[in-house]
């Protein structure tokens, strides 16, 4: 990312969380809320890298997930599919810690730290991804043996990224069918253990719709997110549900204050950048 981009987001992102704490909306919707609201965070790579978003240094993601512990908000999947199919109640502000993709810094960084602090997380895996060194990224992914490893830990459950990492939205039903299926019986054949959730690749507005879910549905999943940033509530559909994005560069009064809902908002831009791209490809 060019370091124009790079501070343009940046200044946004924090922009919309500090307008949320300083105008009182923040606390105003803690306060008239009506039910609790629950939040999954996506996390991509550990590491090392100047101007990614994708990326969180160790000491960064350290200082976050202690925050959650701290806090007491940490919960785990399980909690997360009960609360929203009614059966048990969460502390408003709950924290489902997610990391997409299956790279290697998920067991080399990741891992320890979730360890030392009692916090269980869900690695989005990629099923044909396993393995491989791609030259565009600075790190590679995990191959079979590591990820069983990180699976029998119980800290870290595995769930499904899609077969191939490509929008399941712009496929054809029974493709998008294919996608969800193959990868889920691969990391189960690996893995010799259920998997039970998906995580939309990319996850845009474009990215999902009620075929994907059905797809997702008969694939056997139980519990979908895509990447719209809001709030998972009680009742809501387990398939599609909304997760918060977690970026390099920003420091921890931001993930404070976005693991409280300061980033929600940001759901009306993801929005907008949808029906913009729809309408570039009506144009086309």
């Amino acid at each position: 990312m060019s370091r124009f981009r790079w501070v343009v987001k940046k200044a946004a992102r924090q922009g919309m969380a500090l307008g949320s704490w300083a105008s009182g909306s923040l606390t105003a919707r803690s306060v008239l809320q009506r039910r609790p609201r629950v939040r999954a965070l996506t996390y991509h790579r550990i590491g090392y890298e100047s101007q990614e978003a994708f990326c969180v240094t160790p000491e960064d993601f350290e200082a976050q997930i202690g925050s959650l512990a701290e806090r007491g908000v940490a919960v785990t999947l399980d909690q997360v599919e009960a609360f929203v199919a009614g059966r048990e109640a969460l502390p408003d502000g709950a924290c489902l810690v997610t990391i997409d993709d299956g790279c290697v810094s998920t067991m080399t960084e990741a891992l320890p730290i979730l360890k030392r602090h009692g916090v269980t997380a869900v690695a989005y895996v990629t099923a044909s991804l396993v393995g491989s060194d791609i030259r565009e990224l600075p790190e590679r992914y995990l191959d079979w043996d590591e990820l069983r490893e990180v699976a029998d830990t119980g800290v870290i459950e595995i769930g499904s990224h899609a077969y191939t990492h490509r929008s399941l939205g712009l496929m054809p039903a029974d493709e998008a069918r294919d996608e969800a299926q193959r990868s889920k019986d691969l990391l189960e054949e690996h893995l010799e253990r259920e998997v039970r959730t998906f995580a939309y690749p990319f996850g845009t507005r474009t990215d999902f719709g009620p075929v994907t879910e059905r797809a997702l549905a008969d694939a056997g999943y139980r519990i979908a997110f895509n990447s719209m940033h809001g709030t998972i509530k009680s009742g809501m559909d387990p398939i599609s549900l909304p997760r918060v994005k977690v970026e390099g560069g920003e420091g921890l009064w931001m993930f404070r204050l976005l693991s409280r809902g300061a980033m929600d908002p940001w759901r009306a831009v993801d929005q907008t950048l949808w029906r913009l791209q729809r309408e570039r490809t009506e144009i086309s």
